[in-house]
């Protein structure tokens, strides 16, 4: 990125991972309507400044073309949304498509529905494993942005609604869940991660589900997904700050994350500052005006009587 970019503020509209599974933010410049992608770098310095005075609509997204668009109306939103009601429509897309009437899903929703997807277990901890469904021209994309630690794909199924079904019946066992909160998965982060350890945890649940559901599923390999999150997959681990509990100036709506970047798992980054590992789930911003710089800020941290940190 050149000088100039260094020196504008942009909306973030997505937070996420590219077809080569790298770190990707989507930005949009309002004056020129454009979206630019922009890739941090792991082990360099990096400041964000979040103005948290407003919120804007994120746009919307071509599920035909994988294209993302600014808003037309630049519409302003409650703090619970990201999206305005147009182009909620423009998108067409809804997660959840199983708890819509049939009447009401939308067009794009049903062509992406009759296309194949996966049914995956995601691995965060032994006692949190997700079930879950993606879209197989995605890759691992979404697991990657899930930020979970493993990965475990049961099986490729030629309709969503097909994966779907195994979906449903899976989470409806005790050892499975279809959500993990995004303040579960911060304190997760802090433990140890032993791939071996989540390996067999993953395959003796493929084989539980199995016995359950008297099913066979592919015999594919668990993915270590923690090499696409850090340089050389060296997560730090131990006590972590949350930056967003801390605002730098609580009188001027603005909110700074600043120091080393060491990972982006999911949507979580952790950088180092002042020998403290600092996070902040970065989704939670989108729709807000950022403005990012390759420089440390120095913040204003609470003092710990101690830091234990394993990098």
């Amino acid at each position: 990125m050149n000088k100039d970019f260094f020196e504008k503020d942009y909306l973030l509209t997505r937070v996420d991972f590219d077809r080569n599974q790298k770190p990707r933010w989507r930005l949009a410049d309002l004056g020129s309507g454009e979206i630019l992608s922009f890739s941090p770098e792991f082990e360099e310095p990096i400041s964000i400044e979040i103005n948290l005075s407003k919120r804007f609509c994120i746009g919307w997204h071509s599920l035909e073309t994988g294209e993302d668009f600014v808003c037309p109306e630049n519409y302003e939103l409650d703090k619970k949304y990201e999206q305005c009601q147009n182009c909620q429509k423009r998108t067409g897309f809804n997660p959840a498509f199983y708890n819509i009437k049939d009447g009401e899903i939308s067009k794009q929703q049903i062509e992406r529905n009759l296309q194949p997807h996966f049914v995956y277990l995601a691995y965060f901890s032994d006692e949190t494993i997700k079930v879950g469904i993606s879209f197989a021209g995605r890759g691992i994309a979404r697991l990657l942005e899930q930020g979970a630690r493993a990965a475990l794909i049961l099986g490729e199924f030629s309709s969503a609604n097909i994966a779907r079904n195994y979906e449903e019946k899976i989470s409806k066992m005790t050892d499975f869940c279809e959500n993990v909160k995004a303040n579960v998965k911060l304190k997760l982060l802090e433990q140890d991660f032993i791939f071996s350890k989540a390996e067999k945890a993953l395959l003796d649940a493929r084989k539980k589900i199995e016995t359950a559901q008297k099913v066979v599923f592919e015999k594919q390999d668990p993915i270590d997904l923690n090499k696409f999150y850090a340089k050389k997959g060296k997560i730090p681990s131990g006590e972590m700050l949350e930056i967003q509990n801390c605002p730098q100036n609580q009188n001027d709506k603005t909110l700074i994350f600043s120091g080393i970047l060491k990972a982006q798992v999911g949507y979580i980054l952790l950088a180092e500052q002042q020998g403290e590992v600092i996070s902040i789930p970065l989704k939670k911003f989108t729709g807000r005006k950022i403005r990012i710089s390759p420089k440390i800020i120095e913040l204003n941290l609470p003092e710990r009587q101690a830091s234990l940190f394993d990098f």
